[in-house]
């Protein structure tokens, strides 16, 4: 079964890009500013856990905004991070 990582993996990953650019095409077409996310809709759109949302954010290696204790996640940055 190992053998099939690989390929979930790649459909997983094709399937989020797909879903990040549908979304960024309603928020360029949209004329309101691009409102943040929470880290449930983070975690929900990148098939993550949102303990592994957590320690991309401790690691600083996903962009995001901390307010207090909450923390935000703009689609356009995270569309940006997912293609480097």
């Amino acid at each position: 079964m190992a053998f099939l990582e690989p390929i979930i993996n790649d459909m997983v990953d094709e399937r989020v890009r797909h879903e990040l650019d549908r979304r960024m095409a309603i928020i360029k077409n949209s004329k309101e500013p691009e409102r943040p996310i929470l880290i449930d809709e983070a975690a929900e759109m990148l098939g993550y856990s949102r303990s592994h949302i957590y320690t991309l954010c401790r690691t600083k290696k996903i962009p995001h905004v901390k307010k207090g204790r909450w923390l935000y996640f703009y689609v356009s940055e995270i569309n940006v991070w997912l293609n480097e």
